[in-house]
């Protein structure tokens, strides 16, 4: 827990056979925990969104006491990333207030299983640094299957529905915490939400290097914006797939 000096060799690394089995284990854990979650009622399913929002909280407050402890750098632990929101989207969302509820279930459907799920395909901030069974990956791993087991049972429990208009909930939630990851950058120096440097994503360097303004509302844009439409766009062929199918199968009987 207190140790990262590892070498290539120790460190999981991307698209490893480790990787490849988080992977199927990520998968696999969140469709069997789906499918038992299937007859939750309302109440069980707000209970078990309160049991998640008090873990994670949990679990990032000990991640943080750790790394202050270690002398880490402020990356390692201010949650100001992009799925770090998961951790106040899932607070607003068990809110009473129609319009904090609102931000955090538009977070929790339309950012949090995005990332969830490209976070496993890319974990660049764990499984790069770590072996498998750090408690740094183990963490990592854990709160992004919670991200996307949350965003998915809120949908199939039909907590919230999808509309269009939501986007300005969207929009204004990430807006917030971009607004004040760039000042956190300006005086820390750090890559809340990144955008202070693409790490770990090469291909941005160009952008980056000829314009650190551009590269800013260019990953602005991706995260407060870009997301939500093609989130809602997936899950729009998602329903309309679903009454097509609905309708094939009425005409056949």
């Amino acid at each position: 827990m207190f140790y990262d000096n590892f070498t290539q060799e120790q460190i999981c690394g991307l698209f490893s056979t480790w990787h490849f089995v988080a992977i199927a284990l990520f998968f696999a854990i969140a469709f069997l925990s789906l499918f038992f979650s299937r007859k939750l009622t309302i109440k069980q399913t707000k209970i078990m969104l309160w049991t998640i929002a008090i873990s994670v909280l949990i679990m990032e407050i000990i991640k943080i006491i750790i790394r202050i402890y270690r002398g880490d750098s402020y990356d390692s632990y201010i949650p100001l990333y992009f799925c770090s929101l998961f951790i106040f989207a899932i607070w607003l969302s068990l809110s009473k207030n129609y319009h904090l509820k609102t931000c955090g279930y538009t977070f929790m459907v339309f950012g949090g299983i995005f990332a969830s799920i490209c976070f496993i395909f890319y974990p660049s901030t764990s499984l790069m640094l770590y072996p498998i069974w750090h408690p740094a990956s183990l963490h990592s791993l854990f709160y992004h299957f919670l991200m996307f087991y949350s965003g998915v049972l809120v949908l199939i429990k039909k907590l919230y529905t999808p509309k269009i208009k939501d986007s300005i909930y969207y929009i204004c939630f990430v807006t917030l915490f971009s607004v004040i990851a760039i000042i956190v950058n300006h005086f820390l120096g750090t890559n809340m939400m990144f955008m202070g440097n693409p790490f770990g994503l090469t291909f941005l360097y160009f952008i980056y290097n000829y314009s650190k303004i551009l590269y800013i509302i260019l990953v602005y844009l991706a995260q407060g914006v870009g997301l939500f439409f093609v989130s809602f766009g997936v899950y729009s062929l998602w329903e309309h797939i679903k009454k097509r199918n609905g309708k094939d199968i009425h005409l056949q009987r």
